[in-house]
């Protein structure tokens, strides 16, 4: 909820088209704006092969909800992603799994590709945590639509924090997710499926996250509202 201001996000927009349009690379980059500026981002960020997600959905197409937002409306704006589960939205909004598993069959029927958040907080049962987020979804969708997601592992005490897991950690719960997919599908499906680390994601420590730790990719946070800090971290992996 950052951006608060046009002039904030037109500066942001500026700055960051400044910065990724000097970056040529493989990888996909996916920004999340808040919803209200989904679609000027889209058409500013075109322009330097950036996609575009949103921050989250309702899991109904359209009807009377009242202050939420279809992910058919998001797809339309030109996002190809969404966040789903992140654990703000279950701290703050209550969400709960099932919830969260409905917004992920809609997204997938529009075709929007969801980022499932998993985690836990400090002190919690991590690993029956992590598996209860995991085979929420993993039970309810078939091995095609399991490898059209995103999971990303954010332990919620790293978020913000400066204090992150180490790789090997890291790197335990990456193979810990992959194997309830691989126990419910198949290894292959596992093999293929994205996963993605978050919590206090910096350039200094985003290589041995991607290397020790076998991550995916990154879901950063706090460093994503500098573009400068964002755009390096980009350059350093690829």
């Amino acid at each position: 909820m950052n951006m608060e201001s046009i002039s904030q996000r037109n500066s942001y927009c500026e700055e960051f088209v400044k910065e990724f349009k000097q970056i040529k690379t493989n990888n996909h980059i996916v920004v999340c704006p808040p919803t209200i500026y989904l679609e000027y981002f889209y058409k500013l960020l075109d322009k330097v092969n950036v996609n575009i997600g949103a921050q989250d959905c309702f899991w109904e197409l359209y009807g009377s909800y009242t202050g939420n937002t279809s992910p058919k409306t998001i797809k339309s704006i030109g996002a190809e992603f969404v966040i789903l589960g992140h654990s703000e939205r279950r701290l703050y909004n209550h969400e709960t799994d099932d919830e969260i598993a409905k917004k992920v069959l809609t997204s997938l029927r529009v075709g929007l590709m969801p980022i499932v958040c998993v985690g836990f907080m400090e002190g919690d049962d991590e690993t029956n945590n992590v598996k209860r987020q995991v085979e929420i979804i993993t039970k309810n969708f078939s091995e095609e639509e399991i490898e059209n997601i995103v999971f990303a592992y954010e332990p919620v005490y790293a978020i913000g924090s400066g204090k992150t897991p180490s790789s090997d950690e890291i790197h335990t719960m990456i193979m810990y997710i992959r194997s309830i997919i691989a126990v419910s599908h198949s290894k292959e499906c596992a093999e293929n499926v994205g996963i993605l680390y978050g919590g206090s994601v910096v350039s200094e420590n985003v290589i041995e996250l991607c290397t020790k730790a076998y991550a995916d990719g990154v879901l950063v946070g706090g460093a994503s509202l500098s573009p400068r800090k964002f755009a390096q971290i980009v350059r350093i992996l690829n």
